[in-house]
């Protein structure tokens, strides 16, 4: 439980542990390709999951939508502006939003 953020064995609240992540690096292999808009359209228009959405929000707006993979496309192919942050190296979500980052996300 005390994993989740509530009480510990010895009913000590333990918060949330906060989640490092890159964004824009969609399927946390750790590096930003073509692979990463893809994933971001699959999970758009394909039915495809995340264990880290806050990673699919490249523009950090709060929310998942076309203007992500949009935005990743010019920052790889057209010079366009870099992923905010945490970016370039893992760190945590530096704005409250309602998106979450569980499990795998290509950070220690």
């Amino acid at each position: 439980i005390a994993a989740l953020g509530g009480p510990d064995a010895a009913g000590i609240f333990v918060d949330d542990p906060i989640e490092q992540f890159v964004r824009g690096d969609a399927n946390g292999d750790g590096s930003l390709d073509i692979s990463d808009p893809v994933g971001m359209l699959t999970y758009l228009f394909g039915g495809g999951t995340s264990n880290c959405l806050d990673s699919l929000d490249v523009n950090d707006d709060g929310s998942i939508d076309i203007s992500d993979p949009v935005y990743m496309l010019g920052f790889l192919f057209s010079g366009g502006n870099p992923p905010t942050a945490p970016f370039p190296g893992c760190g945590p979500d530096p704005t409250t939003d309602g998106l979450d980052c569980i499990g795998l996300s290509g950070c220690p």
